[in-house]
């Protein structure tokens, strides 16, 4: 397991998101559980992010962040890297934010992702 304190993180977790997941996992109370970071590529909206408590495997990218366990597929790593995950009590809910542009669109899905520049000039022709 890679400590990610000392390298290039993916993600980031607020002191907020740090300790519901803190929080979360005691409740689980499950031996080699961690924090795995899901990617949903929704129709309409892009790529949808979720957190789930899972058990790293051998398709994953897994390191260490504060002592939290975090897991995701490889594949995933190109649309969370830079992502910083916080956690809203008020919805309650964690909350997803990525400054980088690439994740929301997949190459030749112009007209299926409507924050796609590209959707929206062939909207106005």
């Amino acid at each position: 397991m890679i400590n990610l304190g000392t390298v290039d993180t993916f993600v980031e977790f607020t002191p907020k998101a740090k300790r519901e997941i803190k929080k979360q996992l005691a409740m689980h109370n499950q031996e080699d559980e961690g924090v795995r970071i899901i990617v949903v590529l929704d129709r309409y909206a892009g790529f949808v992010f979720d957190l789930e408590f899972d058990q790293a495997n051998e398709n994953d990218e897994i390191a260490s962040i504060d002592d939290i366990p975090v897991f995701t597929n490889k594949s995933f790593v190109q649309y969370i890297k830079g992502m910083r995950i916080d956690y809203n009590f008020d919805i309650p809910s964690f909350v997803f934010n990525n400054e980088n542009p690439s994740y929301n669109c997949v190459p030749g899905s112009k007209f299926e992702c409507p924050s796609c520049d590209l959707w929206k000039k062939d909207q106005e022709e």
